[in-house]
């Protein structure tokens, strides 16, 4: 015989801020971290744009996806004080 219970997975959301040059479209994209380490300064608009890329572990199939994917799955719930919640199934047998 097998059950089916609910449980709740909470999982920390990761994030990422990018540097872009948004002149030359070769250029790669740097972690903010690493644009600092390599330029010494801070990245100045109009030439670069700073963005902020979220990040999480899906805690059904363990690969990573933005925050903005979450909200279509049909086990979030919600996304609070930096984590995201979701319904997570136990079969128990």
């Amino acid at each position: 015989m097998s059950a089916k219970a609910e449980n709740f997975a909470h999982t920390l959301i990761r994030s990422i801020r990018l540097v872009l040059d948004v002149e030359d479209v070769f250029s790669p994209e740097l972690t903010l971290e690493d644009f600092l380490k390599l330029h010494g300064k801070n990245p100045e608009p109009p030439k670069y744009r700073v963005v902020n890329v979220e990040i999480v572990t899906c805690s059904e199939d363990n690969q990573p996806i933005l925050v903005t994917e979450c909200g279509g799955c049909p086990r979030f719930i919600r996304r609070f004080n930096g984590h995201i919640s979701c319904k997570k199934i136990l079969t128990i047998e």
